[in-house]
């Protein structure tokens, strides 16, 4: 009849009140019981069975059945209902029976949140007629962190040498953009260096006879400051890997692990030149001899 759009006269719906009534079919009366059920469902409507429409929210629906006007859907306790005797039960298809007592949280009554309100309020008196107060920080990361040391076991950290594990994402960005401008300026003093190198042996060419000694104690200091710097180098990288395995979230261990490629190019090069230095004076002590 719904699908043809012919609805005989004699089918009448007709509500005694907000939620009960009765609805009348083929001359018989039936009792209908207006419900509230256990969530919002949409209404998707179709032309083709391949794109669907949302055209409502449905969040009740009425039940005709003969014994629906009379007896309510919760059991009642002690001559009293435990919840809504509107509120129905089950969901619209046979896995959702009883859901709303299998799947939904239980409600709070109105006691209870105003029990709850009450005790907030002298709670926020007491505080506010307080001579002193004490109050301590607590970092979860760093719950975290000796919860995975104990459940690992093997991962031995040193928390102090990294630093106060308390401060902010930004302040460890702030750190990684530092050490980012140190190895900047460190590369530029590295080409700097380099430059002047290369003057230096042009002009070595020149008086090669005259300033031999000096040369000497000159390359000499220069390969020892480039060990220094090889050695403050990795002493970095060591503090990166110790701050990567304490990192709290995937952004800063991508940072630290960026970082640490970065040193450890770096520290390739300098070595590199290092041992080119050293072969040098290798050769320029063979000549003396």
């Amino acid at each position: 009849m719904v699908k043809k759009r012919e609805i005989p006269e004699d089918v009448k719906l007709h509500f005694k009140d907000n939620r009960k009534g009765y609805f009348v079919f083929e001359g018989k009366k039936y009792d209908v019981q207006l419900v509230d059920l256990p969530t919002i469902i949409e209404a998707q409507k179709t032309y083709d069975k391949k794109q669907f429409y949302k055209v409502a929210d449905i969040s009740q629906m009425i039940i005709v059945d003969p014994a629906s006007g009379s007896e309510p859907f919760i059991p009642e306790r002690n001559n009293k209902l435990d919840t809504d005797p509107y509120a129905y039960p089950h969901g619209l298809t046979p896995p959702l029976k009883h859901v709303r007592k299998r799947r939904f949280r239980k409600k709070l009554s109105k006691r209870a949140i105003e029990e709850v309100e009450r005790e907030v309020e002298r709670l926020l008196e007491i505080d506010a007629t307080a001579e002193d107060v004490q109050y301590e920080v607590v970092d979860d990361r760093e719950m975290e962190m000796e919860a995975n040391e104990s459940d690992v076991g093997s991962q031995n950290i040193d928390i102090e040498e990294s630093g106060d594990e308390s401060e902010s994402d930004e302040d460890l960005a702030a750190a990684i953009d530092r050490d980012l401008e140190m190895m900047d300026e460190e590369e530029d003093e590295e080409d700097e260096k380099e430059d002047e190198e290369e003057e230096d042996d042009e002009e070595e060419d020149e008086d090669e006879s005259e300033d031999e000694d000096e040369e000497d104690a000159a390359q000499t200091g220069e390969i020892e400051q480039k060990r220094q710097e090889i050695a403050e180098i990795k002493q970095a990288i060591q503090r990166k890997q110790r701050d990567l395995s304490t990192a709290p979230n995937a952004m800063l261990k991508n940072r630290f692990e960026t970082d640490i490629n970065n040193l450890k190019k770096a520290l390739t090069l300098k070595e590199a030149h290092l041992a080119e230095m050293n072969e040098k004076e290798q050769k320029e002590k063979d000549k003396q001899l």
